[in-house]
This record gives C-alpha cells, structure tokens and sequence, in this order.
C-alpha cells in the first residue's frame, strides 16, 4: 500500500474534482416503507445528524448549504450520542428524520446512538457501508442508505468528501428536500474550481505553508465557515499534515484569545478565511488584527498572519476552493514534516476496522484467495 502522503497527493491531484461528478455511488434500496411514505407526507420539519469524524463532516457542509439556500427544513449536526446537551428537546420529536452516520459501520458511538433510537424506526436512516451498524439495522427493520464508492481509501474516508457531498444532493433530491440534484451545478464547480488553483492558486498554497512551517496553526472564521469549513480543514491539517492545528469564531478569539500572541515563544500562524459577504465591521476588524500582527515589532517575530479571501460566488464555489488550498497546505506540511503515523486515531476511537493491521491483514487474504 502506498505511504499516506503518497495516497493524499493522488488525491489531490486526481480524486478531489472528479468526486464532484460521481453522485450516484450509493444504493437507496434499504429504505423502509414506513419511512418513505413519511417523506411522502412531508411529515419531518428537521434532519439532526449523528456521527464522529469524517462521518460528520459532510453533514456540517450540508447544514451550511442548506441555511444558505433558506431551505425551511432544520438541520441539526449532532457529534456525539448525549443528544440531550447537543440539542435542544423541542428539535428532538416525531418530525424530526434522524440521519445515523458510520462509513465502517463499526465505530462504537453511531451504533449507541441507534440503541437510543429504537423506538422511532420509522424516523431513523443509517448512513454507511455495511459492519455492525448496517446488521444492526438490517435486524431492526430500519432504513440503510448504502455508500457505495468505487474507489475508496479505506483507512482516510476524509478523501472522499467531496464525493459524499456530491451522494447527498442526490440523495436529498430523491427524497423530496432539494428541488435539484445539483449535477449540473457541481460538474460546473469542478471545471471552474481548476481553472482557480492556475489563476494563484498554487502562489497562495506556497505562502501560507511557508507561513505554517514549524507553526502552530490557529484558523478564524465567522460563523458560517467555522463548522462547515474549518472543521474539516483541521482534520486535514491534523490527520494529514500531522500538524497542532485549531480553530476558532473570528471575533471570539479577538476578544479573548488572540491574548496568546502577545510575545510567543514558538512560532504561530493564523489563517484567517475571510468572506467577501461578511460585514463591513468583521472585515474591518480583520484587516485590523492583520496589520496588529503583521506590524514591525519585536513581538511578532514568532507570529504571522495569512488570509485566504473568499471571493468566490456562492457557499459551494467558496467552500470546496478553500479546501482545495488547504488540503495542499497540508500536503506540503506533510512532506515537510514527514511524521510517521502510529494508528491513534482508530487505537484511541476503538475501531479497529481503521487500522493499518488490519487493511493490511485483508489485503494479503484477497491477494491469497485469488
């Protein structure tokens, strides 16, 4: 198997556009009657979300998107099984479609989350591509959305978001909440989003791995880019590039945070994504705490500031261009770093089905039985 940076940089290159055009890798055939026929009757007025990881984070762009079109639906991204401190008891009813989200299917949180869910089988929605989650399921006589990707990177589902975004326009629009299934519109957004990273795209990727060598990474956003954009992109910078990335709400880390870059010891970078369409005050702030740390003084020899502009038109031009820089941020923080990973993430999350051992072990027994 290839290295992971390997893999990622093919990715890159040869996966993360052409995901916007395969929509249609999945299998709707679980889906239940019952739950059907309450989408017939327009009987749900929300969609709350559970899962972890990656598993989330297309839910979160979806969540976004979704504000942005004024869509009258809700949706709720709930990163966890504790619903009762991650939503309010009023958005938690009969009208509300709840979507359980597992690409293994094995991992433990989901599948508590479905345990706890039981009684409303007609209102639940497994997203996966088998394991546990989807026996579970099949037993219970639940609906199961299968993903069905022809070319997954089994240990990074990360890879594949773009792909999954694509899925769920149609998915959404099979089911009656979209008027569209957007495959026009994102074949569109991916020839526009090449011609971008030619036209500075890989100048502004340059400047701010330079910018983030050796760097604590701080990102700031408003509100709409912290937990649909930001999210994901700290995945890749910690996953991928194996770098101490956060992130935070623009004007929450001006009033509290930016304390920390007083005089540093170590060096820090922030990323601030700026968006055309925020107001006058936030961008006057920004540019304000951009020329604070960006000043000539002894205090700022460990901390630099880089921006990257959304100027683009549109919540998806925007979003998925901003990825795009950021994934080769932490490509070539990656090769810079060349950390070596140790499989904390599927030791520490229990599931094994993640771990380099186990991809592994499979692939000798598929070589072995052919």
């Amino acid at each position: 198997m290839q290295s992971r940076l390997d893999r990622y940089e093919r990715f890159i290159e040869k996966e993360y556009l052409p995901g916007l055009l395969k929509p249609d890798e999945y299998s709707m055939a679980g889906l239940t009657e019952g739950l059907r026929e309450r989408l017939a009757a327009n009987r749900f007025k929300r969609i709350a979300f559970t899962g972890m990881g990656c598993s989330a984070i297309v839910s979160d762009i979806v969540r976004g998107y979704f504000i942005e079109l004024r869509l009258p639906v809700e949706v709720h991204v709930l990163n966890d099984y504790d619903f009762r401190f991650l939503a309010p008891a009023s958005a938690l009813d009969d009208e509300t479609l709840y979507v359980v989200s597992s690409y293994s299917g094995h991992s433990t949180e989901p599948i508590i989350a479905f345990e706890a869910l039981r009684g409303r089988p007609d209102q639940i929605m497994l997203l996966t591509s088998g394991g546990k989650l989807a026996e579970l399921g099949a037993a219970a006589g639940v609906s199961t959305l299968y993903w069905r990707l022809s070319e997954p990177d089994r240990e990074y589902p990360l890879f594949h978001v773009s792909q999954y975004f694509a899925i769920l326009m149609d998915v959404f629009y099979r089911l009656g909440v979209l008027d569209s299934d957007h495959r026009d519109e994102l074949a569109r957004l991916a020839g526009i989003l090449g011609d971008d990273l030619e036209a500075g795209g890989h100048e502004l990727v340059e400047s701010i791995a330079a910018a983030a060598t050796d760097a604590n990474i701080i990102m700031i956003s408003s509100p709409k880019w912290h937990e649909s954009l930001l999210k994901l992109c700290k995945m890749h910078l910690n996953e991928m590039a194996m770098v101490p990335a956060t992130r935070n709400f623009f004007h929450e880390f001006c009033h509290s945070e930016v304390a920390t870059l007083s005089d540093p010891d170590r060096r820090h970078c922030v990323i601030w994504l700026s968006d055309e369409d925020d107001d006058e005050y936030t961008i006057r702030k920004g540019e304000n705490l951009r020329r604070l740390l960006s000043a000539d003084v002894p205090q700022n020899r460990n901390v630099s500031m880089v921006r990257i502009h959304l100027g683009q038109e549109g919540f998806l031009h925007k979003y998925f261009a901003a990825l795009n820089i950021v994934q080769r941020v932490a490509l070539s923080l990656g090769r810079h770093h060349l950390t070596k990973s140790r499989d904390l993430i599927s030791e520490s999350a229990g599931n094994a089905w993640y771990h380099s051992t186990t991809i592994a072990a499979e692939g000798r027994h598929a070589n072995s039985a052919r």
